[in-house]
């Protein structure tokens, strides 16, 4: 009776999974350098979406159809410790939620394959959970979205409030003392496991706004855009170890319709939003017609509750004649760039053309390697084909 019962489980199981609606190749690595807003460089390990891409922090947005079956193939790259993918909040069953020792690590050079359905509309996170508290700080983090069953790309949920544009807001810090090779460098031993040093104190020197802090958000080149009057959601997100707390606008009249995946039972009608550690919030803002909205994030000590940093970003409602919506549809990666020298994850099918800021064309051509290493610090124009995007270099 036993053996029949285990096979019918197999069975049913091979069935859920036999047609998958999205497969996503995820790849992890350990040999990331971001670049800091004052030019310091520091170790990081992270995520990427082709064998070409570098990581960034933090990680690629996952975009996933609610009630899809989903197969990420995480394959992963590092030297040393193994990592997974944490589908944090998602709700799905213990094998296929990334904690390793209640599912399964993922070692070096090996593939791992997480298949669900995706449940409830919403915004989500994913992180490595092997020595979670170094590999998260380390720079293994992303956001996961998942929108309603219809695919709608500006609803909240299915049958829930519209919006025009979409914003994703994840906040974290960067303690660089963690980030040192004594800490990184934790080779994985399954006969003799090797000690893991954390560090005793958590001091950041680094307060990121979806990666980038203080003149990084402050150059226009990485201001947020939407059209005047437009009905803006964020998506927000806290990958950090302080809490924080989003000081909106009173024009925006902010509403706060979600928490961690979920429809809240009432909005929240505030001009304050504290998110914690994990936590996820989705706010709805309305914009008018001033040209630019500022929302603080101060990032506060969770056992003293003092303000550490304050970080403001920026959404601007006109771009010179620039229209977000125009953006060329592949991905052109780093930006910003610290070498200059960008790449594009498809071919190019007729001639591109780079402009300075000032309007003079600097480059022209067809090749997926698009190499600016010439050409000083600052903001340039991408235009192929009727579509535009920013370049930058810092």
């Amino acid at each position: 009776m036993k053996k029949f019962y285990i096979i019918l489980i197999l069975l049913v199981s091979h069935s859920v999974y036999a047609q998958i609606d999205y497969s996503k190749l995820i790849i992890g690595r350990n040999n990331g350098a971001k670049t800091l807003h004052d030019g310091n460089v520091t170790n990081t390990f992270g995520f990427a979406e082709s064998l070409g891409e570098l990581i960034d922090v933090p990680g690629p947005t996952i975009y996933l159809n609610e009630g899809d079956s989903v197969e990420i193939d995480f394959w992963n790259m590092s030297q040393g410790a193994p990592h997974t993918i944490h589908l944090h909040g998602l709700d799905v069953n213990q094998e296929n939620d990334g904690v390793g020792a209640l599912s399964f690590d993922v070692y070096h050079m090996a593939h791992g394959f997480y298949r669900f359905k995706a449940p409830h509309a919403g915004t989500y996170l994913y992180h490595c959970h092997v020595v979670s508290t170094i590999h998260v700080q380390a720079g293994m983090y992303g956001v996961l979205v998942v929108r309603p069953q219809n695919g709608d790309p500006n609803q909240v949920w299915t049958g829930g409030e519209a919006y025009e544009k979409e914003l994703i807001i994840t906040s974290s810090e960067i303690d660089t003392n963690w980030h040192t090779d004594a800490v990184l460098d934790h080779p994985y031993d399954t006969i003799n496991p090797v000690p893991v040093m954390i560090p005793d104190d958590y001091i950041p020197q680094y307060f990121l706004v979806s990666g980038l802090s203080d003149t990084q958000l402050s150059n226009p080149a990485n201001y947020y855009w939407a059209a005047e009057d437009a009905k803006v959601y964020l998506r927000q997100s806290n990958a950090g170890y302080y809490g924080t707390r989003y000081i909106y606008p009173s024009s925006v009249s902010a509403r706060t319709l979600s928490s961690d995946g979920r429809p809240l039972p009432a909005e929240y009608v505030n001009d304050t939003l504290e998110v914690y550690p994990g936590e996820r919030y989705g706010t709805m803002i309305q914009l008018g017609s001033d040209p630019f909205y500022t929302i603080d994030v101060e990032y506060f000590d969770l056992n003293t509750n003092e303000v550490k940093s304050t970080q403001t970003y920026t959404i601007r409602t006109s771009m010179a004649g620039l229209d977000e919506n125009s953006i060329f549809s592949s991905t052109i990666y780093p930006v910003p760039s610290s070498t200059g020298v960008f790449y594009s994850s498809e071919e190019f099918q007729s001639e591109y053309e780079i402009y300075s800021i000032t309007g003079n064309k600097i480059l022209e051509g067809k090749n997926m390697r698009i190499d600016l290493s010439d050409q000083p610090k600052g903001m340039y124009i991408f235009q192929y084909e009727g579509w535009t995007k920013k370049l930058l270099i810092n």
